[in-house]
């Protein structure tokens, strides 16, 4: 009567073991989970070489648009277009000094 009794109270404890461990099995996912969008976002954001002004200034500005119920999409659009045209301006910036420095020593 009492094998029954003890064969419940090991089955018991067990299962309870068992949910320990797919507890810190949960655990150990999510800390993974969390690394690795952490990881993306910010290899997103060095992607655009923003400042952290920058940056700041354009989640601010997504946060708004998300409140006022219009999409977000567009406004990181935008800011990529608007890094890729700093790109190109700081590059034909350089050439154009580069040609200025090239003629002086001519």
């Amino acid at each position: 009567m009492y094998e029954r009794i003890e064969r419940l109270r090991e089955d018991l404890e067990r299962a309870r073991k068992r949910r320990a461990e797919a507890e810190q099995r949960v655990k150990t996912c999510e800390a993974k989970l969390r690394e690795a969008e952490n990881n993306q976002i910010l290899a997103e954001v060095g992607a655009l070489k923003l400042k952290p002004e920058e940056v700041a200034k354009l989640l601010k500005l997504a946060q708004e648009k998300e409140k006022a119920g219009q999409g977000t999409e567009s406004v990181f659009e935008r800011a990529s277009a608007v890094s890729i045209a700093e790109k190109e301006r700081s590059v034909y910036t350089y050439d154009d000094e580069s040609e200025d420095i090239e003629d002086e020593e001519n």
